[in-house]
């Protein structure tokens, strides 16, 4: 089995504080199209009983997209293993929110209009701009920090295995992954079929399209949930360490948008309409807020609980130890201290001489004792 992967701590926390500075950025401009136009006024324009506000910020997405960077960040301060998946995902979006309103909102003019309603030279237009450009330069260093953080698991210190998903969840979950993957494709082939070469720019581009300052052109959306879903899609059924979070995150994106559209379009009775100029369009639309919608919720069921992907952890074996040439073993328990150089006995009772006798005869001389054998051990041969 492979070794299982793991985002390091010091890079979970990096991309947890990257996170934060990303959900402040969406909420700064969320609190602005609050106080521009109201509660009231931004929920009818995001479910269709109006049109946007000139020069609105923030759309059904975005809130979704906010959601993520605020879960995704307090879930790599806290630690959660699903933090590495949900920070990418975060990561992913906001970089493709930043690099859309770069290009939409500095080519926007009042003769080349890439806004439905928009007006240049404005407090908050310049704003949504400058603050952008800054936002795509968080994102750079961000995205690095997480792919180049990935260490492989067991580590020299303790910590919880990664959890992948349960063997029944992830093919689940693969599937339907996967059925989404196939609508996107679907869907924006059917764009360009019937749209012709004339519709890539406002397709991909979003030129003369847009609702809000920070929404997304709908082929370069697709285009980034399908470069998202595939990769989660196939992590998930290999049942890999970064499936849950990968999955979660997506799921925390789409929901939120889905069920606005629901209510909105529940309320305009387009919910259960097929007509229209393009009828097949609509049949492939709504397969794919039915995927958005109910398998968000069951992908966030799924992956709630995961499983781990080793049994504990164990440290590293260490390395076997010898003992240095000439090195000596100290003494056991009970053993006796040999004396120290120039140690004497204490004085005591003088012992009595021995009286002189008989010299007994001198002893014979002692046979020749052979050499003994080389020893083996530390130290240089014997020869």
């Amino acid at each position: 089995m492979a070794q299982p992967m793991a985002l390091a701590k010091g890079a979970r926390i990096t991309g947890g504080a990257f996170c934060l500075l990303f959900f402040l950025f969406t909420a700064y401009w969320l609190a602005v199209d609050l106080g521009e136009f109201g509660l009231d006024g931004v929920w009818e324009s995001w479910t269709f009983q109006r049109s946007d506000g000139v020069n609105q910020v923030i759309g059904p997405l975005q809130f979704g997209l906010a959601l993520l960077q605020l879960i995704a960040a307090l879930a790599a301060f806290t630690g959660i293993r699903a933090a590495g998946g949900m920070l990418a995902v975060a990561t992913t979006f906001t970089f493709a929110t930043a690099l859309q309103a770069l290009v939409s909102v500095g080519n926007h003019t009042s003769t080349n209009r890439w806004f439905r309603h928009a007006e240049t030279a404005t407090d908050t237009f310049d704003g949504v701009f400058i603050s952008s450009g800054l936002l795509f330069l968080l994102t750079l260093p961000a995205g690095i920090v997480l792919l180049a953080g990935m260490r492989p698991w067991p580590r020299a210190t303790p910590s919880d295995p990664p959890m992948r998903p349960a063997r029944v969840a992830g093919v689940v979950c693969g599937l339907v992954l996967g059925a989404m993957a196939l609508v996107n494709v679907v869907w924006q082939l059917y764009m360009l079929v019937e749209g012709g070469t004339g519709s890539f720019e406002m397709l991909y581009l979003g030129k003369g399209s847009l609702s809000t300052l920070l929404s997304l052109a709908p082929g370069w959306s697709a285009l980034v949930f399908l470069l998202l879903t595939v990769p989660a899609g196939l992590n998930t059924l290999m049942r890999g360490g970064a499936a849950r979070g990968l999955v979660i995150g997506l799921s925390i994106v789409t929901l939120p948008s889905a069920l606005v559209a629901i209510v909105g379009m529940a309320a305009n009775g387009a919910l259960f309409s097929f007509n229209g100029p393009m009828p097949g369009l609509t049949v492939i639309s709504h397969i794919q807020l039915l995927l958005d919608t109910l398998g968000s919720a069951a992908l966030l069921a799924l992956m709630a609980r995961g499983e781990p992907a080793a049994p504990a952890w164990y440290p590293p074996s260490p390395a076997p130890q010898f003992a240095a040439p000439g090195f000596v073993p100290p003494p056991g328990p009970g053993a006796q201290m040999p004396p120290a150089p120039g140690w004497q006995p204490p004085p005591g009772p003088a012992v009595p001489p021995v009286p002189p006798g008989p010299s007994a005869p001198p002893a014979p001389p002692a046979p020749p004792v052979p050499p003994a054998p080389p020893q083996g051990g530390f130290g240089p041969p014997q020869y």
